[in-house]
């Protein structure tokens, strides 16, 4: 009786803390591990290509539809994404770079690239009449081809520091549903204003009433539809002694269906459990370096703007990707070593442990974890020798509710 009731302490002990992941756990598996390795180029689509028979390409350059013509939608923002700007460098990194084209409007059009790649390919130019008031520069970005689901995202990069400079790593619901983002980071002096150096904020948008971020308005303001409210907003600062953001930094996040961990250099540093506040369906993976209104640095005698003469980069080593792997409908028993050393871990709808005829015991040394939508039941002879490790979860079915989640494997160990 006492070793039972000490195993249903450690079931919800378990169930309730979640640290850092082991990536070593045999539940998840890679799906991204890109270290900008291989022959890459932008084509007419501006995704990312290889020569490999049989390849997927993952990345783009651009290509959201509430900015078909890569110019930023928001009236803060001062850039437009260009396929030059996003650069796979021979030193095995990616390098979005942003640079000043004018210190007048810039005009953006769609008119060199023939249907039906205008949607990826826009240049914007000073030479044109017809301008758009916001931009002034060209800067990059790279966005998934396909949404991604349920998992655990990890980037590890470096960031310029200016007033103006605005980098993130994010999810991106897309249009024609409920609005979503989760912000694993976002780094600008407008969301940082105590230092630039060290802070970055994370947090998720939901909007419960439509798909769009900002309130929707009539001729005379007032609101039809409401704007996307922030959730679980934290600003995080880099320890003292610890290197500033224009430096390597990891950062990560946990999206599971009843809860969102977000990561800087492997230590927890926002968390969020309300699950009908989290996205339930897969989104767009999304790296963005761009320029915004901060970005003016005075006013000169004929008190035009001046914006800062910037020519910098957001920097990334790494971005990977893992996934639980489910089998959401089964429901295992575990009766003997047998039955153990067979288990395929995988997320299961229930799973039931313990000898019958003797005592199951797991041998010495194991390191392993279960994982279960309805029940993990102890309810037999059952022993965990000293130096083995069992953590047992119990949570909703790691499957987004879209079709179309699964994709390939990307550069991960075979």
């Amino acid at each position: 009786m006492k070793k039972f009731v000490y195993l249903c302490g450690m079931m919800l002990l378990c169930m309730n803390m979640m640290a850092q992941i082991d990536l070593n756990d045999d539940n998840w598996e890679c799906f991204i591990n890109e270290n900008f390795s291989g022959v890459r180029y932008w084509d007419g689509h501006w995704e990312d290509q290889k020569d490999t028979i049989g390849y997927k390409p993952f990345w783009k350059c651009f290509a959201d539809e509430i900015w078909g013509s890569g110019v930023t939608g928001s009236i803060r923002e001062r850039h437009a994404y260009q396929r030059n700007n996003a650069v796979f460098d021979s030193n095995h990194t990616l390098r979005l770079i942003e640079e000043l084209k004018s210190q007048s409007p810039l005009w953006c059009g769609e008119g060199y690239v023939p249907a039906p790649w205008n949607k990826y390919c826009h240049y914007c130019d000073s030479l044109h009449e017809n301008q758009h008031p916001c931009v002034h520069y060209h800067t990059g970005m790279i966005e998934s081809i396909d949404p991604v689901g349920y998992g655990y995202y990890e980037i590890e990069c470096k960031m310029p520091l200016h007033k103006g400079a605005y980098s993130a790593f994010w999810f991106w619901s897309g249009l024609g549903q409920t609005y979503n983002e989760i912000d694993v980071f976002e780094h600008n002096k407008d969301l940082c204003p105590s230092n630039l150096n060290t802070e970055t904020l994370s947090g998720i948008w939901f909007n419960p009433y439509g798909s769009n971020l900002h309130a929707i308005t009539d001729e005379w303001g007032h609101i039809l539809v409401p704007a996307a409210q922030r959730y679980s907003n934290h600003l995080y600062a880099i320890p003292e002694n610890g290197p500033s953001l224009d430096e390597y930094h990891t950062f990560g996040c946990l999206w599971l269906p009843n809860q969102v961990t977000f990561y800087v250099d492997g230590r927890i540093v926002n968390e969020f459990d309300n699950p009908e506040l989290i996205p339930p369906h897969p989104m767009w993976l999304k790296i963005t370096h761009s320029e915004d209104i901060d970005a003016q640095v005075g006013l000169d005698e004929n008190l035009d703007t001046i914006w800062g003469n910037w020519n910098d980069e957001m920097t990334i080593n790494y971005i990977k990707g893992y996934r639980l792997k489910t089998d959401c409908s089964a429901d295992v028993v575990i009766r003997n070593l047998s039955d153990f050393n067979g288990f395929q871990y995988k997320t299961k709808h229930t799973i039931t442990m313990g000898g019958q005829n003797s005592t199951l015991t797991i041998p010495v040394g194991r390191n392993f974890t279960m994982r279960a939508v309805e029940s993990i039941i102890i309810d037999g002879p059952f022993e965990l020798p000293l130096g083995t490790q069992m953590t047992l979860m119990t949570h909703d079915c790691p499957e987004c509710s879209m079709e179309g989640v699964e994709l390939p494997q990307h550069n991960c160990p075979e």
